[in-house]
């Protein structure tokens, strides 16, 4: 299916050889190679499309990319959506973060009292988005969708049904001096288990309602190239 267009800012659809540490970016931002940290790497035993994915062991494993305008959403729509398998779900387990230190920071996470949500916090004052209840089981693949939609209303979905209500938040998400993290908050928090086809999307909202999660793995959008196209509203 399509999806690798002109708002994609990252995709990584963690395909490879076995115990590989290379995951390359295969949308059209082209932002290179990731470095990883701890004994993150390729894993062929799972996988939702591809034949692989991300493998941690909950110890300090995540990817990192240098800091990018890419990663300063504003007040912008924006998507963050993969696919993750738990090994073990015991702690906070952070799937995206851009962190300068402890009080300046914006992340995605699954948080130990079961709830999924993202935070930033700026000059140690919290500027919460709110969590929604979730409780996901081990050795289960599941479809995660993290969406801002008109600059102030933020929609956590699962498999693609939305967890709870709306939340309504108008504030505008730091431009951080520093690079992202995936599958950890550069640090612990890391991810026991798995992620396949991680995707950034920045200038839309993918979904706003309730959706059929991707059914294979993103391809170039045969319209991203075209320089005249204008930013409109669109599910994929």
């Amino acid at each position: 299916m399509a999806g690798n267009d002109s708002y994609t800012k990252l995709l990584l659809h963690m395909d490879g050889a076995d115990g590989s540490t290379t995951f390359t970016d295969s949308s059209l931002a082209s932002q290179g190679t990731a470095t990883t940290f701890g004994t993150v790497q390729v894993d062929t035993a799972q996988s939702v499309f591809g034949g692989a994915s991300l493998l941690g062991d909950g110890d300090s494993d995540y990817l990192t990319f240098p800091d990018s305008n890419d990663w300063f959403f504003d007040v912008l729509d924006f998507t963050i959506d993969f696919w993750v398998r738990f090994n073990s779900v015991a702690s906070d387990i952070t799937f995206y973060s851009q962190k300068v230190d402890g009080n300046n920071y914006f992340i995605f996470k699954y948080q130990s009292a079961g709830a999924l949500g993202g935070f930033e916090t700026v000059g140690g004052v919290d500027k919460i988005f709110d969590t929604r209840s979730w409780s996901p089981s081990t050795n289960t693949w599941y479809h995660i969708a993290y969406v801002r939609s008109g600059g102030n209303t933020f929609r956590i979905f699962v498999d693609g049904t939305q967890l709870g209500t709306d939340i309504t938040n108008s504030e505008a998400i730091t431009n951080f001096a520093t690079g992202i993290a995936i599958g950890s908050q550069t640090g612990p928090q890391g991810i026991n288990g798995w992620i396949d086809e991680f995707r950034i999307s920045k200038g839309i909202a993918r979904w706003t309602t309730n959706f059929t999660p991707p059914t294979s793995a993103y391809s170039v959008d045969s319209t991203a190239t075209n320089s005249s196209r204008m930013l409109m509203g669109m599910g994929q």
